[in-house]
């Protein structure tokens, strides 16, 4: 029998749950760098911003967004879809799970909203 490590069934369920909700949500992908957040509908990946970097003190992971959405709605699609993935609201537009400190800046763009995803040890 193959023993797997608690952390990685985690990751494994939240990355099923994920799948599940997107699929419930009608999300259309998932954020570069991210295996389980998806990418709300409605926005857009900006490819040339952002970066992956996996270190020996965790994943830094940063993520830019942008599209014609209402900021509170973009909020209540990211909180429900953090909670469910087993995240927990430390303060607005922070979260915390398994050693990692998820962060969502939402910045008005002009005509559309700017969103940054930052992911970082905790």
């Amino acid at each position: 029998m193959i023993k797997v490590p608690p952390v990685m069934r985690l990751r494994f369920i939240s990355a099923l749950i994920a799948c599940l909700f997107a699929a419930q949500v009608l999300a259309e992908s998932f954020l570069p760098g991210f295996e389980d957040l998806p990418l709300m509908d409605g926005l857009r990946v900006l490819e040339d911003r952002g970066h992956v970097f996996d270190s020996p003190g965790g994943r830094l992971v940063e993520t830019h967004a942008a599209g014609r959405v209402e900021s509170a709605r973009l909020r209540a699609f990211y909180h429900e879809t953090l909670t469910a993935l087993g995240w927990h609201a430390s303060e607005a537009g922070t979260y915390h799970r398994d050693g990692e400190k998820l962060t969502i800046e939402v910045t008005d763009g002009g005509s559309e909203l700017v969103v940054r995803f930052k992911l970082t040890p905790r």
